[in-house]
């Protein structure tokens, strides 16, 4: 008579291993130190006073400026070389990101749109739509093209790529403006800290909105207007963001008013690129679930 061996203990499944960096758990490490060190620059202003309240040491400033690409390339890069499967050219796509910018973005303003003439004293719905159709497309346009014509579609495979390529170009962008007003504005350091945070959350939310369009030109069946929709909303929520961070800092529908408070805009900006966050990586998720269930698949969590 044989006996078959008693388990005392269920057998444990293996757990599969993720291949790929996490991209929403670099991002939110990014942003979340990103605020904290424009607070603490914040604090050593006007709290502690260790920094003069009119400083404009271009050195530091150029260091504050430099803050976002810094935790960019020592979180979500080196993540990214250090993964199983790492996605290629993301260093490149930042890289094109700061030409596009510096190139054709800021000469745009400067020289064509010149928003400081007629954009501030519009009233609320006025510079939100000439914001969104300014600045606001002229920006999404240019990330959008960065996509499409160094990383779409050979590098796409899934819509976290998508993610992860667009805050690259958003991270590069943000980069040529940030030290536009480190080196060429006479902002102070604490001015120049809240601005950096302000112009990097922006951009890093709303650029995942065109990534995501493009992907599912990839991956799903959308209709022929899909990407000139893309584009619109990314414009028009640039456009809305400029919009409140006006009410915010000025506590008013006009930005004549007085009173400001630049902590709210930091607060303001940073709510928005958390909710942009949350709400992207909700719909990505969805939609791959959706997709795996249509093909008949097993959804990886």
């Amino acid at each position: 008579m044989s006996f078959e061996p008693i388990l005392l203990a269920p057998e444990e499944e293996l757990e599969e291993i993720y291949p790929y960096r996490r991209v929403w758990r670099t991002s939110w490490i990014e942003v979340s130190l990103l605020l904290i060190a424009v607070l603490a620059i914040y604090s050593l202003t006007t709290i502690v006073a260790i920094i003069p309240a009119d400083s404009r040491e271009p050195l530091v400033k150029a260091g504050v400026a430099s803050l976002p690409l810094a935790l960019w390339l020592a979180i979500s890069y080196r993540g990214e070389r250090r993964a199983l499967q790492p996605r290629p050219g993301l260093l490149g796509v930042m890289v094109l990101g700061i030409l596009v910018a510096n190139g054709v973005a800021i000469p745009l303003e400067e020289r064509v749109f010149v928003p400081e003439r007629w954009l501030p004293a519009a009233g609320f719905f006025g510079r939100v739509l000439g914001y969104a159709f300014t600045i606001g497309f002229a920006a999404e346009f240019l990330k959008y093209a960065v996509l499409r014509y160094a990383v779409w579609p050979h590098r796409f495979h899934r819509r976290l790529d998508a993610m992860a390529y667009a805050l690259a170009v958003s991270i590069g962008f943000a980069t040529a403006l940030n030290f536009r007003v480190a080196l060429v504005t006479d902002a102070t350091v604490l001015a120049t800290a809240l601005r950096v945070a302000s112009t990097t959350f922006s951009h890093l939310a709303v650029g995942l909105i065109v990534a995501y369009f493009l992907v599912e030109l990839n991956i799903g069946r959308p209709p022929i207007f899909w990407i000139s929709a893309g584009l619109l909303l990314a414009a028009l929520l640039s456009g809305l963001y400029y919009g409140f961070r006006g009410i915010a800092i000025v506590s008013g529908l006009s930005v004549e008013g007085t009173g400001s408070a630049p902590i709210r805009g930091l607060a303001l900006a940073f709510g928005f690129v958390a909710v942009m966050f949350a709400s992207i990586a909700f719909i990505v998720q969805s939609a791959d679930a959706r997709t795996e269930a249509l093909a008949g698949g097993r959804q990886t969590l």
